[in-house]
């Protein structure tokens, strides 16, 4: 079962892939951290990214589809949750090829209620974590937490934008494809776990 995890931030979809892994044992790849560590290989993969990025070009999508194939390939993990890995046509395209079978779960929030957790989540400097604004340590490690010096409204409306220009219109390409399984994400984060336990058949 590979799952293409996607939504607006602050949609709940990290802290409910991290339920999953815990509780059914999925595993977590994110597209950010594969790049990190393709980086530390210093592969060819790596060097020809790196090459494109220091001359201030933007990487292809026929390369962003080379790393997302060759992390794919390396896991043996049957449950796999991708986070970050279809943003944009070519990723699409990319998937369609080397993972056809691939589900989508499309965390469902409006632009208004992603604005609101996003001017009020908190960030644990240490570990790079973020929280509800209810939360003041970080539960694990009783780190005080901080605001993000980058959480303003212009800022995060930049960043929702973004999603909703560019891979909004995925998601719906990807429902017309019967690829899709949409959870509302306007609950406490244990009923949206509750609906995706359900939607996806684990119990």
């Amino acid at each position: 079962m590979k799952l293409v995890f996607t939504g607006i931030q602050w949609c709940w979809k990290w802290t409910q892939a991290r339920m999953l892994e815990i509780k059914y044992g999925f595993k977590i790849l994110e597209m950010g951290q594969a790049l990190r560590e393709i980086a530390k290989e210093d592969n060819e993969l790596w060097r020809k990214i790196k090459t494109t990025l220091d001359s201030g070009n933007l990487v292809s999508a026929q390369f962003v589809g080379k790393v997302i194939q060759e992390v794919i390939s390396r896991e043996s993990s049957k449950k796999l949750i991708l986070d970050g890995f279809v943003r944009n046509q070519g990723n699409k395209e990319t998937m369609d090829q080397i993972a056809p079978d691939y589900k989508v779960v499309f965390f469902n929030l409006s632009k208004e209620k992603a604005i609101e957790r996003l001017l009020g989540r908190m960030y644990d400097p240490k570990t790079g974590e973020t929280f509800p604004s209810s939360y003041t340590h970080n539960p694990k490690t009783n780190t005080p937490l901080i605001k993000r010096a980058d959480d303003n409204e212009d800022s995060i409306l930049q960043r929702i934008n973004a999603f909703v220009e560019n891979t909004l219109p995925i998601v719906e390409i990807q429902k017309q494809e019967g690829k899709v399984i949409e959870i509302n994400a306007d609950q406490t984060v244990e009923k949206v776990f509750a609906e995706i336990v359900q939607k996806l058949w684990l119990e």
